[in-house]
């Protein structure tokens, strides 16, 4: 039986499957580090981030893992990783959303075949998509959902960078006055405020 990878430190913060996606891309001892290796990451993150659960991983890395199908599903992610890098770089800076952004998550969006259907619930009704994963690219699919929602639905004000100028984080700011500026308080926000404390005790001396 194939088991999936355990987590390597991934990274949930951006408060956007899409944005917790980049984010698997970090600076780790001064340097950068790519969290996803190779497809097994890939599965194992979308399990950690609740995309598929355990038993469809374990489906997937039977199928796919080593294989070239999953081989082009996992270089497939990395380049629509870095078009969505690419994307919230911009809209954190205040610049347009380029054409070619749009068109990769139209593509992918268009590439999984699915049905709508009505589930009944407490007090009414609602709409599901029942989505076939039949290609491993598929997988991909939910990202892509959670960029066009945050294009859609979303004050692309409130997406943000880290300030701590060594961190390549990014989040959306849900807080009522868009005060937060760290990724995490106990991670970069205490590094940044105890570098500030350093260096006004230097400027008094």
């Amino acid at each position: 039986m194939v088991e999936t990878r355990k987590a390597s430190g991934y990274i949930f913060v951006g408060g956007h499957l899409c944005l917790d996606f980049v984010n698997t891309e970090v600076i780790r001892d001064g340097g950068p580090l790519d969290l996803l290796r190779d497809f097994d990451d890939l599965i194992s993150w979308l399990v950690q981030a609740q995309v598929i659960d355990k038993s469809e991983a374990r489906e997937a890395l039977e199928k796919w893992s080593g294989k070239r199908e999953g081989i082009r599903a996992f270089e497939e992610a990395l380049r629509f990783r870095a078009v969505l890098r690419n994307l919230v770089e911009r809209i954190a800076k205040g610049k347009s959303v380029q054409q070619s952004a749009i068109d990769a998550i139209n593509n992918l969006l268009g590439s999984r075949p699915g049905y709508l259907q009505i589930k009944r619930v407490r007090g009414g009704f609602e709409r599901h998509v029942h989505a076939e994963t039949v290609e491993p690219v598929h997988l991909l699919v939910p990202i892509a959902m959670s960029a066009s929602e945050l294009l859609c639905y979303v004050d692309l004000s409130r997406i943000k960078k880290c300030k701590n100028p060594d961190c390549v984080i990014f989040f959306c700011d849900t807080t009522k006055n868009q005060a937060r500026n760290w990724c995490s308080m106990s991670a970069c926000g205490n590094r940044m405020k105890v570098a500030a404390h350093y260096y006004r005790k230097r400027s008094k001396k």
